[in-house]
């Protein structure tokens, strides 16, 4: 069977994330939360409680800056504060090593993803969709859809600007076909199902609560979940998940070049 491998994430301060989590716990999803820390505790936003409760139910919390600031357009000095300052403080609150990042509005350059490799996160997911590949550079972790009523030519304008002209060739036949967002998911965690890779969903509990799309999510959550054969893994287990099938990937292929040289 094809290895297939699901996983969610989730952007942002607002506490309709619990509702999230509960919807998600429901259908047997993990995800990873991606919080900023500058307003921990206001009005309609997480605790410190509201993470380490999230995080005592088996969701990851990820660093998303201090205050949601658009790295490339801050000087050197203030960019190391907003992902390090926040990375700390994550790590206070939760007690366990925080490693993902999310990049803001997906705004990255190689300045900013050095930055966040020398915070010590691990990886950091950014705002590419319509990707199921299993292999990615790890400071750019794609994603697949996101929880939001975009139009065919959202889709197309995004993969243009990041360059996947490969992704959009391959994702041409269902965009082609598009009816809404939901269909889309589904269609695409259909495909992983045949040939393996990640489905990976993502997007914002206070814009879900926003839009009125909480009966969309749960029809999603209950078309993906609980499927046989798939594994359900936060961002950063799948991160591991990814760097151990490369590493045997490679040792195979060392074995088999070794094994061709004595031959």
């Amino acid at each position: 069977m094809p290895n297939v491998f699901v996983t969610t994430s989730w952007d942002d301060d607002d506490r309709s994330g619990l509702k999230l989590a509960e919807l998600l716990s429901q259908y047997g999803l993990r995800g990873t939360f991606y919080v900023p820390t500058g307003r921990l505790g206001g009005d309609s936003l997480f605790s410190r409680g509201d993470l380490r409760s999230l995080a005592a139910a088996g969701f990851e919390i990820g660093g998303h800056t201090v205050s949601h600031a658009i790295l490339p357009d801050l000087a050197p000095a203030e960019r190391d504060r907003e992902i390090g300052e926040c990375k700390s403080t994550l790590q206070e609150i939760v007690g366990t090593d925080v490693r993902m990042f999310c990049y803001p509005k997906g705004r990255r350059n190689p300045h900013v993803e050095a930055a966040v490799k020398r915070a010590g996160f691990l990886g950091a997911r950014s705002t590419e969709m319509l990707t199921t590949r299993s292999t990615f550079d790890p400071f750019a972790m794609p994603a697949t859809i996101q929880a939001y009523p975009h139009r065919p030519s959202n889709y197309i304008r995004g993969l243009i600007r990041l360059g996947a002209f490969g992704t959009l060739m391959k994702a041409a036949s269902d965009l082609l076909s598009f009816e809404n967002w939901l269909q889309l998911g589904k269609k695409q965690f259909d495909r992983v199902q045949r040939e393996g890779g990640v489905w990976h969903l993502y997007g914002h509990p206070w814009e879900i609560e926003k839009l009125g799309l909480w009966s969309q999510v749960g029809e999603l959550f209950a078309y993906v979940g609980q499927r046989g054969g798939a594994q359900y893994v936060t961002n950063g287990q799948l991160l591991e998940l990814v760097r151990k099938k490369i590493s045997v990937r490679s040792e195979d292929q060392a074995s088999a070049s070794s094994r061709s040289a004595v031959q």
